[in-house]
């Protein structure tokens, strides 16, 4: 009598353990192993990159830096990017100079977060283009963009299209992924927005 209570006892516990785990596996394989690196991100600092000082293994693997890194920016100031830091790492050309932008969400003078992808537009570089809009957060005044990125838009932000939009919201809802985002890197903001189609 007693085993059989025994029995009963590990099966009451270990069947619900063993589908919260089967649960788990299931959830982490769908999401691609990398929890992390699928929340949004608020980006509150922009620069061109100078130079990059780091570490020989340092890299981005499962949404972390191994390793350390030093940026020197283009308004004169210095990152340190520490091992086991949230990242992406678009850039590939890191040798030279203003090849790459830094998108940073901070604490402090630490990143928590950061993206370095290729500049691309004028020279000498003051805007980025980035993904399309997808959404608006804190009353219209962020931009949630479609790699789940979150930027501050200027206000008013500029939309240039022949298609007449009373707002930004309607602008987006109207074009979805058929829009040009740009970035200004002094003011840290997305000012400009451009329909691809009509």
């Amino acid at each position: 009598m007693w085993q059989v209570s025994i029995r009963r006892f590990a099966l009451a516990i270990g069947l619900p353990v063993m589908l919260a785990l089967c649960w788990w596996f299931v959830a982490v394989r769908e999401s691609g192993g990398n929890t992390a690196s699928r929340r949004s991100h608020f980006v509150s600092y922009t620069a061109s990159v100078v130079t990059v000082q780091a570490d020989a293994n340092w890299a981005v693997k499962d949404g972390l830096t191994t390793g350390t890194a030093r940026l020197a920016l283009d308004d004169g100031r210095t990152l340190y990017i520490s091992a086991a830091t949230l990242g992406e790492i678009l850039c590939t050309d890191l040798s030279t100079p203003n090849a790459c932008v830094l998108l940073a969400e901070m604490l402090g003078d630490a990143p928590t977060w950061f993206a370095l992808t290729p500049a691309a537009g004028d020279e000498p570089l003051s805007r980025l283009p980035l993904p399309p809009i997808v959404d608006m957060l804190n009353d219209g005044d962020d931009a949630v963009l479609e790699n789940g990125w979150v930027v501050p838009l200027a206000t008013p932000t500029k939309r240039e299209c022949d298609t007449a939009t009373p707002n930004l919201r309607d602008f987006i809802d109207r074009f979805g992924s058929n829009m040009e985002v740009m970035l200004d890197l002094a003011a840290d903001e997305i000012d400009t927005v451009r329909c691809t189609a009509d």
